[in-house]
């Protein structure tokens, strides 16, 4: 997931162990009397769920769809949303189910989030009908869909199934071949493996010292992101162990990437030559709505996420001693890879 979230969801981009991603849907605006309870209830209900008050949510998208005579395929959906916010995903499936037999416009949609609801179940019978979900989802949408090719691949693997996870993924690649989840896809197609595994977010920027960086053509490398800020103390008062990190492991196998969270440019600047900071830094002075701290859903700094060779998130939260020894440890397993390798 995410993107699990990675990419549950619209509203779930979270680092998670398996990545399904059912767009999110936008049905029709139901046909709302002006002014009528139905409008109200809807509303309502819509502005709960900005407020966060989910449960509250729920109960008025159900009153919205009771007072439809349960013929209302967006409320259902709604509270579907919601429970996949909630990680709550039977019901999600069950309200999915509800919107599904009302036979709305987008039913190969729904099957792709209703097979997403199933696999975050987990159990043998419920991964099952998830596959049969995404089958669904593609033969409705007759393969436009494209994200149902993904989360059945992922399915089918998980059921030991492999060659035909295999197959539903290169046809995902062959759809979109440049999609965000494609050095991912092609990462599993190599080893099946790998299915599960929580693979980091990628992204491309150009760095402060003018030096074009991308998350996949870092594979092959031990990665180290670090977010932080020039007025964040924590993060100053770090900085001596962050620095031992890039002085003791800097070589072509490991590449730290700083993600400032600044919104004054001078103050990065300035900061970074009168320490001395040599390796990348991201920086697009967004502050906290910084765009690579929200793919990674960065809530405090200072923060690290590592990644290894195959673009798998291996420690997220690191610092200190930790942080380095981790490193190390990653480094060490990459070159016994490495040496195997040149032995065959």
């Amino acid at each position: 997931m995410n993107k699990f979230a990675c990419l549950c969801l619209a509203i779930l981009t979270g680092l998670c162990a398996a990545t399904l991603a059912p767009a999110q849907e936008t049905f029709r605006n139901p046909a709302l009397e002006p002014e009528g309870e139905f409008e109200r209830a809807f509303t309502n209900a819509r502005a709960l769920v900005i407020k966060g008050d989910l449960k509250a949510a729920i109960k008025e998208f159900q009153k919205a769809a009771s007072l439809r005579n349960g013929e209302c395929p967006e409320c259902f959906w709604q509270i579907g949303q919601i429970y996949f916010q909630m990680r709550k995903y039977k019901d999600a499936a069950g309200a999915l189910r509800q919107a599904l037999a009302l036979k709305p416009e987008n039913e190969d949609r729904l099957n792709n989030a209703l097979g997403t609801a199933l696999y975050l179940q987990g159990g043998k019978a419920a991964l099952e009908e998830a596959v049969a979900a995404f089958k669904r989802a593609i033969e409705l949408s007759e393969g436009k869909v494209v994200m149902a090719y993904y989360n059945l691949g992922h399915a089918l693997i998980k059921l030991d199934r492999q060659d035909e996870g295999v197959e539903a993924l290169k046809t995902y690649i062959e759809l979109d071949p440049k999609g965000r989840n494609a050095a991912e896809v092609r990462a599993i197609i190599a080893n099946p493996k790998m299915a599960g595994e929580r693979f980091a977010p990628t992204f491309s920027f150009t760095s402060t010292a003018g030096e074009e960086l991308s998350l996949e053509n870092l594979r092959g490398k031990i990665v180290l992101l670090d977010f932080w800020a020039t007025w964040c103390k924590p993060c100053l008062a770090e900085m001596p162990y962050v620095k031992s990190i890039w002085e003791k492991y800097r070589d072509d196998r490991f590449i730290m990437i700083g993600v400032s969270l600044d919104e004054n440019p001078r103050a990065l600047e300035s900061y970074l030559k009168k320490e001395g900071i040599t390796w990348p830094q991201y920086y697009d002075g967004k502050g906290w709505n910084n765009i690579v701290s929200r793919l990674y859903e960065v809530s405090g700094i200072p923060h690290t996420v590592l990644i290894d060779q195959d673009g798998v998130i291996r420690a997220v939260g690191l610092r200190g001693g930790s942080l380095s020894s981790k490193v190390g440890d990653l480094l060490k397993k990459l070159r016994k890879q490495e040496e195997a390798g040149s032995k065959q």
